[in-house]
Order: structure tokens, then sequence, then C-alpha cells
């Protein structure tokens, strides 16, 4: 699966969620997944960094 189309199901799959929620919940839901997404990038960048030996 390309990144492009990572992207696109994750976000067909997140509005679905969505629709039985009010915006404003949608809003903080949104919210707290930029925060996890941003923790689990890092992760996964620590993961190439460290299997590289590589340390920032």
């Amino acid at each position: 699966m390309t990144p492009t189309k990572f992207v696109k199901r994750a976000m067909e799959h997140i509005k679905e969620l969505g629709k039985e929620m009010s915006n404003e919940d949608y809003s903080t839901g949104l919210e707290l997944l930029s925060y996890e997404l941003d923790t689990e990038q890092q992760d996964v960048n620590w993961q190439l960094l460290s299997s590289e030996n590589k340390f920032v």
C-alpha cells in the first residue's frame, strides 16, 4: 500500500466514525488523534534511527 492510499483509507474510516459524533466531539477527537499520530511518528522515527545506529 502506498502512503497516499494509506492516508485516504484512514481518512475515510475516520470520517465514517465521526458521522455519529457532534461537531465539537469530532473536533476534540481529531485533536486527540493528531497527538497520537505525532507520538506514533516519533516512535517510528526513533525505531528507524535505532535500527540504523543513527542517534540525533
